[in-house]
């Protein structure tokens, strides 16, 4: 099931007690779990009936799993879980931890009055061929957040600024799309900045030019190919020139795990006699983008990949629990030049 599936079966009322989500596009992600939480939750009784479970130790994952849906909605129809596994806590459980998890929500799932909405937000990828996961998909409804595509990022680029009062070329979309890339939390990003910038209601490329980072890809570009360098200095030099921009850390991060995770599928195609236009069209990117990835590809190897992806995802979990932004993004500068 893909993102506009899930939202079709919200709207006709069509509600599962058990969901995995998963995929590149963050942004939707957390659109359909506030669409979920705006479908099923009352305003009044909110903070009792929507509750959000991330442990460090996947073993205590269970219990707290089984109490938040054990207890009853609270003057409401339903009570709304999230468990955030995007570290893939839960395939690290024992087999009898594993068993007495699924055995629980089986048992569960076949109780005609369970009005529990069980969504586990997994990361970018999952394996769905283990146990956890076909049960899921036996059910529940497994929902991928698929990367946007260049034209899709372009469509919801005009959707947004006609959303806040304001009118965009396609020409000028796809300028901004150029810009910043597919990611839907960049691109919300830069469309705040012009839409508050700006007090016509048709948006110019012309002022687009004066607000947006536009140097924010090629220097999220020039990030990573100094951390491929390994020249720490460099990296750091790019780093600190973004945050006085005012760039959002999470945006940076967010940006260094989209360039990480494209030139890891380009690297795919080495040893392949793909034309530009093909990759261009697999990876989500305008064709001239592509020779700049293979370039920068020559950097790094498979391991260096994975390692700087876990790298990231630790970076994301302390930004979003309050560290101190520059901080903790100068440490994963500092670990990924290793």
């Amino acid at each position: 099931m893909k993102y506009k599936e899930l939202i079709d079966s919200l709207k006709k009322g069509e509600i599962h007690n058990i969901y995995l989500f998963y995929g590149e596009e963050r942004f939707l992600l957390s659109d359909a779990i506030k669409r979920f939480k705006s479908k099923i939750l009352k305003e009044e009784t909110y903070e009792m009936n929507y509750i959000v479970i991330e442990k460090n130790d996947p073993e205590e994952y269970v219990d707290a799993i089984i109490e938040s849906c054990e207890t009853l909605p609270f003057f409401s129809e339903y009570k709304l879980v999230v468990v955030k596994n995007e570290e893939d806590q839960l395939s690290k459980l024992s087999d009898k931890s594993l068993k007495k998890l699924v055995n629980y929500m089986e048992e569960r799932a076949n109780m005609a009055e369970n009005k529990t909405v069980l969504i586990i937000v997994d990361g970018e990828k999952v394996d769905l061929r283990k146990k956890f996961y076909k049960f899921i998909e036996k059910t529940g409804k497994i929902v991928y957040f698929q990367k946007l595509s260049f034209e899709e990022a372009v469509n919801y680029t005009g959707y947004f600024f006609k959303k806040s009062g304001k009118k965009i070329s396609k020409s000028d979309a796809e300028y901004l799309v150029k810009s910043v890339g597919t990611d839907l939390y960049a691109i919300v990003n830069e469309i705040h900045k012009v839409v508050c910038y700006s007090d016509s209601e048709e948006i110019k490329m012309e002022k687009m030019k004066e607000v947006l980072s536009i140097n924010l890809q090629q220097n999220i570009f020039n990030l990573v190919s100094a951390i491929g360098r390994k020249k720490e200095k460099e990296a750091y030099k790019v780093l600190y020139a973004l945050l006085e921009k005012g760039e959002v850390p999470l945006i940076i991060l967010s940006m260094i795990i989209r360039q990480m995770r494209l030139i890891a599928k380009i690297k795919t195609f080495e040893g392949k006699f793909v034309d530009k236009r093909s990759i261009a069209s697999s990876l989500g990117v305008p064709y001239f983008v592509v020779e700049e990835l293979t370039r920068q590809s020559k950097l790094f190897k498979k391991e260096d990949l994975e390692r700087a992806y876990k790298e990231c995802l630790k970076c994301d979990i302390a930004l979003k629990s309050g560290a101190d932004s520059s901080l903790a993004l100068e440490e994963l500068v500092k670990k990924l030049c290793k």
